[in-house]
């Protein structure tokens, strides 16, 4: 058999070329494949972390917001005595502070992640290396500081409890303080003589058909009898106990009502002349409350 005549320069130089051709083009085939399928894992990726993001931000804001609501109970306590409940939230804060630094850094870290993916090089050059990193960074991202924050933050439940009750019970004693702020002193039953002593209130009920009357001249104490109504005062002798004023019920003219003309209904009344007046003679009622 004849032999094949050998090739051609030229012959061999377009069998390489077209070899090139063939070996550059499958590589820009398989670049944009792996760039391709990068950039759609990334994209996957950053959507979720972005949700996940979204959702830690808005976690740290409502326990940001619990520390800054237990710290302002903390502020508003200052007044209390006893420092023991104070200094135990105070601690509790003390402990959730650094927390809330790490937990802070935490979500910042991961939004600056975010921002970054978004400049990702996506050069075919790469065979989408970038977008695979940036997205296995996007995919390791946790938020374990944020969960020991939640767990110092739940913490706080206890002694902002307790430091409510400790201001509670402070503003039921200051409340107690205020109603006990007036007191008056029935000192005796009788008439004329007791009241000129000017010792205290005298009970008037025996003179006064059996309704119960304490009473007090104006320039002996029935100036500063309280006739506002609401107003809580203790009798302290006969009497004795807590009374709420119901206001002054009834005005009577001494030169001309008698005991019958006294209101009825009521737990006891406070009668004075106003201005030392016996013309104006204010009948005050009182309701026993403790």
């Amino acid at each position: 058999m004849p032999l094949t005549p050998p090739r051609t320069r030229r012959a061999r130089l377009l069998t390489a070329g077209a070899a090139v051709v063939v070996l550059v083009g499958g590589l820009g085939i398989g670049a944009q494949a792996a760039t391709a399928a990068a950039s759609t894992r990334l994209d996957a990726a950053a959507t979720s972390a972005a949700a996940t993001v979204a959702d830690a931000r808005d976690r740290y804001d409502a326990l940001h917001a619990e520390q800054e609501a237990a710290t302002e109970r903390l502020e508003l306590s200052a007044m209390l005595t006893d420092q023991s409940t104070r200094e135990t939230l105070a601690a509790a804060l003390d402990e959730t502070q650094s927390r809330d630094v790490a937990a802070r850094a935490e979500i910042e870290s991961a939004e600056s992640l975010l921002d970054q993916a978004n400049g990702v090089d996506d050069s075919l050059l790469t065979f989408g290396a970038p977008q695979r990193d940036a997205a296995d960074a996007l995919e390791a991202i946790e938020f374990d500081d944020l969960a020991r924050l939640e767990e110092a933050v739940a913490a706080l439940g206890e002694p902002v409890d307790a430091l409510a009750a400790a201001v509670a019970a402070w503003h039921q004693e200051q409340a107690r303080i205020e109603r006990e702020r007036y007191v008056n002193h029935v000192w005796a039953a009788g008439w004329y003589p007791e009241l000129d002593a000017c010792k205290g209130s005298v009970d008037l009920t025996a003179r006064y058909d059996d309704v119960p009357t304490i009473a007090e001249h104006w320039s002996c104490g029935g100036k500063d009898f309280p006739d506002e109504p609401g107003t809580v005062i203790r009798l302290k002798g006969l009497h004795e106990g807590l009374y709420r004023v119901e206001g002054v019920v009834k005005m009577l003219n001494q030169n001309t009502a008698t005991s019958n003309d006294l209101p009825r209904g009521y737990d006891l009344l406070y009668q004075t002349c106003q201005n030392g007046q016996s013309s104006t003679m204010s009948i005050t009622a009182l309701t026993k409350v403790g």
